[in-house]
Parts: structure tokens; C-alpha cells; sequence
């Protein structure tokens, strides 16, 4: 990747980006592969990674794999970025148990002790979505209660599909004041949605933004084109996002061809972006 920086900005990518599927599942933390992964992440010019959290049982939780992990990354001079949780896709925040939030914080609480990790992220779309009134109540509780317990070592962040009046609606409410938001392009795009909105009405509070193409109309996810209107505008934009800490690719990518498909990307993005 060519880092010609505008300002200091963090490029990472999403973890499994740099593999092969497993089973079925676009995007899962690739447990067969996440070691060469971080020599490819290197190759490729990243700064950092974005863990991804699929289930309970990913290495970062072991205290062993953990030092191992700090071993990679500083031999590479990588870092880990970001923490997304992946599994509230499946466990959404309305419904997670009070013990199963309890051992993942407790989780994260202990590699925050061992890794800065500037921001974690939850999904509050698609599956996990808010439908109801009484789904807003439980999940502004449970960020809350995120914020508390991590905020103090990393930034909030939720991923979401709401329109930007309800986002910003939603992000009003005062137990959520520190709350973040990671904007994902594609999603923007496909959901029919402007980033020009989402910028009026909460540009202080974009932390994040994944580099993702999608067609319109809930269109399939490709390779970044030379031309992007949303990247675009982040580029013409981009002094004015004041609290963005970081650019992270979560972009397409085939089960074979993972590594030209991600050169590609960072090939176009490098176009548009320098």
C-alpha cells in the first residue's frame, strides 16, 4: 500500500480478508491461517489489524496465544487496532445473556492489559438490528455498560444500518455520549443511504470507516473501483473528519484469489485516495 499520509491515520484490515473461508462463512476469524496472515498483512503495507471475535473460543482469550500473538505482530512492527465482535451478529445485545457479556468483557478487559487497542466495535445491524422500542432500551443499556467497563483504554464503536437521523437519534441519548460509530461504504451505498448525511449529523462521532464496495440496492460486495463515490468523498472530506482514527478494508475478496483481490483494492483505493 502506498501511505502517503494527508494526517496520521491508522491503515489496517480485516482479519480473514488474507484467507480462505471456513466452511461457508465470509467472514470469520481464519484460525488455520491468522499467523500468515500477519507476514501478509506486512507484505501488503498495513499498519494494523482488525481482530475479529467470531465465537468464544478465538486465541486472543488464551493467555499463552496471547504472548505469542504480541511476538508476531512486534516482529512484523504491526499492531492490533481494533476489536470487532463479530458474534453479536448471531448474539445480539438485546438478547446476550448477562454472564456470556460478563466473560467477554472480562476477556477484553485482560487483553486491553496487554495491548492497546485503540477501539472495539459492535454490530448493531442486519441480524442484531434495533426493530423495537423495548430493543433500544436493552442495547443502550448493554453499550453502556461497554463504554464503562472499556472505554476507559479504547474507543466505542457501534457498525449500523441506521438511517442518519435515526443514528443520530440514537446516539443523542446521554448514557451514550462516548459512543462511537464505524461507517462501512459499502453498506452506505447498498442500504441507498448518503455519506454526505451521516457527515452532517455525526462527524465528530466517526471514529472508523471500512473500505467496502457494494452495488446499489443491496448489491454484492467487489473489488474497489477507480471510481467511488464515497471514498470520494471521504478523500475531499477528509480534514474535516475530525475524531477518525482509522481506515480499515473489508473488501471483497474470492476463496482462491484473496491476496490479488485485496491488491487490487489497495491498487484502486491508491488511485483514488493519493
Amino acid at each position: 500500500m502506498k501511505i502517503k499520509k494527508k494526517k496520521k491515520i491508522i491503515y489496517s484490515y480485516v482479519m480473514g480478508r488474507l484467507s480462505e473461508k471456513i466452511g461457508d462463512k465470509y467472514q470469520y476469524f481464519p484460525i488455520d491461517n491468522w499467523q500468515k496472515e500477519i507476514i501478509i498483512a506486512k507484505k501488503l503495507n498495513f499498519d494494523s489489524l482488525e481482530w475479529i471475535i467470531s465465537d468464544y473460543s478465538n486465541p486472543i482469550f488464551n493467555k499463552i496465544y496471547l504472548k505469542d500473538i504480541k511476538k508476531r505482530l512486534k516482529s512484523k512492527s504491526l499492531k492490533i487496532n481494533s476489536i470487532y465482535l463479530d458474534f453479536i451478529m448471531n448474539e445480539p445485545l438485546q438478547k446476550i445473556s448477562e454472564k456470556n457479556l460478563g466473560w467477554i468483557l472480562k476477556k477484553i478487559t485482560d487483553v486491553q492489559k496487554e495491548i492497546k487497542i485503540n477501539r472495539v466495535t459492535l454490530p448493531v445491524e442486519e441480524k442484531s438490528r434495533i426493530y423495537f422500542d423495548e430493543d433500544k432500551k436493552k442495547v443502550t443499556k448493554q453499550l453502556h455498560k461497554i463504554i464503562d467497563v472499556l472505554g476507559k483504554k479504547s474507543k466505542i464503536c457501534i457498525e449500523t444500518d441506521m438511517s442518519p437521523t435515526s443514528l443520530k437519534m440514537f446516539l443523542d441519548q446521554q448514557k451514550l455520549k462516548k459512543l462511537g460509530v464505524l461507517l462501512d461504504l459499502g453498506n452506505i451505498r447498498a442500504n441507498g443511504f448518503k455519506i454526505q448525511d451521516y457527515f452532517k449529523k455525526i462527524s465528530v462521532r466517526i471514529f472508523a470507516i471500512h473500505i467496502k464496495y457494494r452495488d446499489k440496492f443491496y448489491g454484492k460486495s467487489k473489488i474497489i473501483p477507480k471510481k467511488f463515490e464515497e471514498l470520494s468523498f471521504v478523500v475531499n472530506n477528509y480534514k474535516k473528519f475530525t475524531n477518525l482514527n482509522d481506515l480499515t478494508f473489508q473488501t471483497y475478496r474470492s476463496d482462491k484469489n484473496f491476496i490479488s483481490d485485496m491488491k487490487k483494492s489497495i491498487k484502486n483505493f491508491n488511485e483514488i485516495f493519493f
